[in-house]
Order: C-alpha cells, then structure tokens, then sequence
C-alpha cells in the first residue's frame, strides 16, 4: 500500500516517517541543512519490521510505501507529482499550529486526485495540553466534513516521545492487510517522478504504476520522446523482483538509446501500442467551491497529471454559458502546450496560470480529443458515455442513442486494447468490421440506413434513368450528411455481397438495373465540359457557356444532369458550375491562406484566388454547404475532411 504525507510546513511529516521505518527520506544536503524537504522522499515498512531494522528483504504485498511530499507552498508542484496513483494520504497537522494554509491546499489536493482513505495525524502533541489538541480535532472536523472523508481515523503522535507511533502502524499495517490490489488488466502505465544514474545499474526511473503488469525483459516506450527501451533491473517496494503490478512503487533499470538529460519528471513509460501522446484532452472538469473566481473560456492554466506539470488552456465544450463557477463542473477539452500520454479515468488538477492557488481539477473522459466538432451531438453523446465507469453499460448507453461505436477505439482510451473480444454486446446489436477496427451499432440503427440507402438508390434510377448509377463519391457525399459515413460505407458492402445492389465502373446500382443512355446529351457534355476546362481556374457564368458552344439552355440543362450524375460537374448556383479540378484548386489555395496565418475573409481570399468578389463569395458559400468550411462572422474557418479530392471527384 502506498502512503503520501500531506500537510503544512514544518509540521513533522518528514520526522513521522522516519520514526516510523527508521529510513531518512530528506536526502538533499540542503533539505538536512535547512531541516526542510524539497523534494520528494521515499520509505518502506514491511510487516514486522521495526525502525531500527532493516526491511525484510522477501517481497510482500502488504508493506507500507511512504512518500514524503515537501510542505512548503513554493514546493507545491513537488509535492503534486508525488500524489497521483496512492492508496492513502497520511494528513500531518502539528497541535500547537493546527490547520495552515498548506493544510487547507493539500486537503483539497488529495481530493481531486481522488485518494479514497485518509489518515489524519496529530504531531507534535508532547508540546500542547490536552485542550489544545481538542480545539485542533474540532478544526479538523469541519475541514474534512465537506471532503470524501467526514470522519477519518484521527491519531495523537509525537515522533520524539514515541507516543501513539505503535497505534499508528499498527493500523497502518492493518490497512496494508485488508487492502484491495488494483487490477493489472490493461497496458503497463508509470508516470516517472525521479530518474537517475546508478553505478552498475546506469539509468534508472521511478514511479507508481498506475496500471497492468511489468517484468524484467520487457520493452517499453518512453513517451513523449517516444523512445523505445528495455527493462534490465526491477525493484518494486523496495525489493529485487521479477514483475511488479500496478499500484506499487517500482524502480526500473533501463537499456536502450537513452540518456539522463532526455527523461523529465512527468514523463511516461508505457507499453508498446499504448495510444500516442496527444496536445487535446476532453475531460469533465469541476471547479472548488472554494475558487475565488470563475474559469472563463480558453483560460489559461496550469495543468498536473501524474508527475507532468505543463501550461494548458480550457476550452468549454458544454455544461457552462462562457464560464465555470465556483462548485461547478463542465465538459472542456483542454489544449496543452506540449503533447502528453494519458488514457481514459487518469485524474488532473489546474492550478492559476501564476500558480498561486489551485482552481479545481477533473478526470480524462478522451484523450484524444478531436480539432473539430468539439459540442456536436455525436460528440457529446461520447463524452457522455465516458462519464459511466463501467464499459459495459457506457457502451449500452452509446447503442441506445443510435450511435455506431468503434469498439477498437472504445477499448484503446480505456487502456484496455484487448476489450473489443471480450465485452458483451448487448441484445439487438449488429458488429461489424471497417479497415480493420471493430465496431458496434444497434441492430434498428443499421436497418434504418439499410432503408435509407435502399430509397436513395431508387430515386435516384427514377431520376437518372440515362445513368449506370449513382457514383460512388456522390453517395459518399450523402451518406456523410445523413449518419456515420463509415457505418453507411459498411451498410452498401453488405448489400453488395447480397447481391442486393451492384457496383460497375465506379457507379453503384440495383443488380439488374439498365441505364437508358441519351447520346446527344452526353456529347453536349462533352463539348461543355471542353469549354470549362479552357477557361482553366476561372468559372464562366452559364450564359458565357451557352454563347461560347452555341448549344439551347434545354439541351445543356440535360448535358448538366447528366455531368452532375456521375460527379464530374459540381452545381455552385443556378449560373455558374465547376469542374472538379477547379474546385480543387481553390481548396488548396484556401488552404495554402489557412497554413500561412491569414484571416479566411473574402478580401483575403479573394487574392488568393485571383478571382473577382462574387465568385469568391459564390465558391465559399458552396464551400460552406460541402461541410469543407463554416462561415462564423467575416470569417471562415476549415473543418477537418478526410480524401477532400474524393469528396469532390477530382480524384482519377
């Protein structure tokens, strides 16, 4: 079981660790010379074992981990990196001070990492009557009520007399005993909080393995560096061992192309295939009550997670009109300044971006949170499954709302690669593969696609007889406006191997449907289309075309149905239309715009474009309706597309 102090300067954390497991954990000459701790110090205590002793040297699951955080308010980042992943804060408030400001601070610490138990200890007490340490018990009550804690076990120690130390570990003990193990299922996860050199080991780390299963031997990925290394020493608990599980403190002797100066504090070792590091995190935040001041959109702040501390900014997702209130929670997604690994559950606090006082804190729901889309129904259907703990029933709630879930995914944000084979899916629910991921959708849901795609299809023969089919693309273009463009992608590949529908030249049909063909119709097409291509990246109106060919506008409006059929001509407005290509062109210039930094006005793009205003205006409109761009004020702005050159058939 592992153990971190808590508590005010001075207050006698240090002192009570050492008396009891006889280890000094203030190794810094400048921590014994100050007698004050500034970094972060490590004991055990193994059952039987007194502080005179030496620790047993056979492993045990039951033995006490302590970690002694520093108190002191200019060491808070310090002491935040040795909290996260711990069975238990050991809270330390000496009875002649009582409660202090970094009391208050590291209550609220332990309970947004989310520690479970806590202990509270009365130092000191040789130096006070017994009314004073009445008055600081009533004081502790009222602080810890409005906690997860109402009434911890609250001890009365002094580390010089010995008082209260045997009733203390004892307990303590007692803890470690009836303690539940953390399951290891899932990848292999250590936030690293201390790393060194070691003569006749070379490079090691530290930390709390806060999931799966680590032996000697095995290969692990040092993230963000994403460096590749191998375990050649393990201790776990202070022992020589073998494995270590999650939940212990582990020190690991590394081999690989690394050094001392490329590891920081903060930094992950993780299994190989664990999910990258990522710069957007989704989260559910909840801001203390005791917040001096709301936490506005994209505000500014410091972001801890595991032993990582870097600048982030907060932008609200929903829950929140523009700001989060004191003792308000919101979905956000936070945008870090550097990349970090993290996976669904992992708990954080933000602290002000002048770090003078901690804001509140929340816990990961996706750790890869999307660029776009961030409060799109889909999206917040997602974020709201996350917030169920157990898979199973967050997965229900997700086929519930109609929505196709990628099971790969869905079990890789929860660190559990292995959970699409063995999650049960609920009754009524259709799996299927796309691209080699597995998804998951309710067996209504698929049967309404089914339906949709099986009238579109039909109105679509009725009202282009003349064509072989609907075109691939096209159809891709609807589906993505109506559902989940990969679920209809899998919807139209199960009705071709039925046999229900067939796929000739591109074109997708009913099996035995004949096209009726206009030959008249498809050389006018012909010569307009010759005509568009030598105006090259300029649009004429339709009625240039029509002077330019000589052709009635009856005869080209039938030219047109049929170009627009196959996707080869794009319909900007009832007088101007563009070739794929020429589309095409204007993306990328608008691009190229976005890349460079420019505002995406029509000023702007108008250069870029080499094009008048109201063509501009006219290719951003049809911009806007292909979901390849939003209109917000004078401003554009690009949304995330994948294969935009199929989207617009210029592909060959």
């Amino acid at each position: 079981m592992i153990i971190a102090t808590a508590g005010h300067v001075d207050h006698g954390k240090t002192a009570l660790v050492r008396a009891l497991t006889g280890i000094e954990t203030d190794t810094l000459a400048e921590e014994i010379e100050r007698g004050l701790s500034i970094n972060l110090g490590y004991a055990y205590l193994a059952p039987g074992q007194t502080p005179s002793a030496a620790p047993d040297r056979s492993p045990s699951a039951n033995a006490l981990g302590f970690i002694d955080v520093p108190g002191h308010r200019r060491f808070i980042n310090t002491m935040i990196s040795g909290i996260g992943g711990i069975d238990m804060g050991l809270l330390v408030v000496a009875a002649d001070d009582g409660p202090m400001p970094q009391t208050l601070e590291h209550i609220d610490v332990l309970a947004i990492l989310g520690v479970q138990r806590l202990v509270v200890v009365i130092s000191k007490v040789d130096r006070v009557e017994a009314s004073q340490i009445d008055v600081v018990r009533q004081q502790l009550d009222g602080l810890l009520l409005r906690q997860r804690w109402p009434a911890p076990p609250i001890f009365e120690v002094s580390s010089q007399s010995g008082q209260g130390l045997d009733t203390l570990k004892s307990y303590l003990l007692s803890a470690a005993m009836d303690a539940a193990r953390p399951p290891c299922s899932g990848h292999f996860r250590l936030s690293i909080d201390r790393s060194f050199n070691v003569s006749g080991v070379g490079l090691v780390v530290t930390g709390t393995a806060s999931a799966g299963r680590i032996g000697l031997g095995d290969r692990l990925k040092l993230l963000p560096l994403g460096r590749e290394v191998r375990v050649r020493h393990l201790r776990a608990n202070n022992q020589e061992v073998e494995s270590a599980n999650a939940g212990q403190r582990v020190a690991l002797g590394l081999a690989g192309k690394i050094s001392l100066a490329e590891i920081s504090r903060g930094d992950w070792l993780v299994a190989p295939g664990s999910l990258d590091p990522t710069i957007r995190i989704d989260a559910l935040i909840t801001v203390l009550a005791s917040a001096p001041f709301a936490l506005k959109h994209m505000a500014p702040v410091k972001l801890y997670l595991g032993a990582k501390r870097l600048a982030a900014r907060v932008a609200i997702v929903s829950g929140a009109d523009g700001s989060i209130g004191a003792g308000a929670s919101c979905l956000v997604q936070l945008l870090l300044e550097a990349p970090v690994s993290t996976v669904w559950g992992e708990l954080f606090l933000i602290r002000d971006q002048g770090e003078t006082l901690i804001l509140g804190g929340g816990r990961v729901l996706d750790p890869e949170g999307p660029k776009f889309g961030k409060s799109r129904a889909d999206r917040l259907d997602w974020l709201g499954a996350q917030q169920i703990p157990d898979p199973e029933e967050a997965l229900k709630n997700l086929l519930e709302r109609g929505r196709a879930v990628d099971l790969t995914r869905f079990g890789a944000i929860r660190n559990q690669p292995s959970m699409p084979d063995r999650l049960p899916l609920p009754a009524g629910t259709r799996a299927f593969q796309r691209d080699g991921r597995q998804w998951a959708i309710a067996e209504t849901r698929w049967a309404a696609v089914e339906r949709w795609l099986e009238g579109f299809v039909a109105d679509w023969h009725q009202s282009n007889a003349e064509l072989s089919g609907v075109k691939v693309s096209v159809l891709e273009a609807h589906m993505g406006s109506a559902f989940e463009l990969h679920l209809g992608r899998a919807v139209v590949e199960a009705q071709l191997r039925k046999g229900y529908l067939a796929l000739r030249d591109g074109h997708i049909s009913r099996k035995n449907f004949v096209p009726a063909k206009s030959k008249e119709a498809l050389d006018h097409w012909s010569a307009l289309r010759g005509q568009l291509q030598q105006h090259h990246d300029t649009l004429p109106l339709l009625s240039e075309l029509l002077a330019q060919t000589g052709l009635p506008a009856h005869a080209a409006q039938q030219a047109f149905h049929i170009a627009l059929g196959r996707g080869e001509l794009h319909q900007l407005n009832d007088h101007r239309y563009a070739l794929p290509q020429q589309l095409l062109h204007y993306y990328h210039r608008l691009v190229a715009a976005g890349e460079a930094g420019e505002a995406l006005s029509v000023g702007n793009l108008k250069k870029r474009f080499a094009t008048g205003r109201n063509l501009t205006v006219e290719i951003l409109e049809y911009f806007d309706r292909l979901r390849l761009t939003r209109r917000e004020g004078n401003v554009r702005v690009l949304l995330k597309r994948d294969n935009v050159p199929q989207l617009l058939g210029a592909e060959p």
